[in-house]
C-alpha cells in the first residue's frame, strides 16, 4: 500500500485519485506522521460494505463459510439459474 504525506496528497490529489481508481489499491495519507486516512476507489469501498453486510449476521457468515468449504472440497453441483419475476 502506498503511503504519502498530507502535503504530497494535497499537491497530487488528482493523480492519487486516478491511481486509486485505476489500480484498485488503497493509498494511505498521513499528516505529521499520524492521523492516517485511506484514499480508496469507490468500487472497492462498496465491495467492502457489501462484504460487511453479508457477514453481519452469524447465520449469513456461517452459510458463506460452509459454501466456501464445500467449493474448496469439490462438493458443488452444476446447474443453471432461472431468473423469473
Amino acid at each position: 500500500m502506498k503511503t504519502v504525506n498530507y502535503t504530497e496528497a494535497r499537491n497530487q490529489l488528482a493523480g492519487l485519485m486516478e491511481a486509486a481508481s485505476r489500480d484498485r489499491e488503497p493509498i494511505t495519507i498521513t499528516r505529521n506522521g499520524a492521523g492516517k486516512v485511506v484514499l480508496l476507489a469507490i468500487e472497492e469501498y462498496e465491495a467492502m460494505e457489501t462484504t460487511l453486510h453479508l457477514h453481519s449476521t452469524r447465520a449469513n457468515a456461517s452459510q458463506i463459510q460452509q459454501s466456501l468449504a464445500d467449493y474448496a472440497a469439490g462438493n458443488i453441483q452444476g446447474g443453471e439459474l432461472s431468473l423469473t419475476h
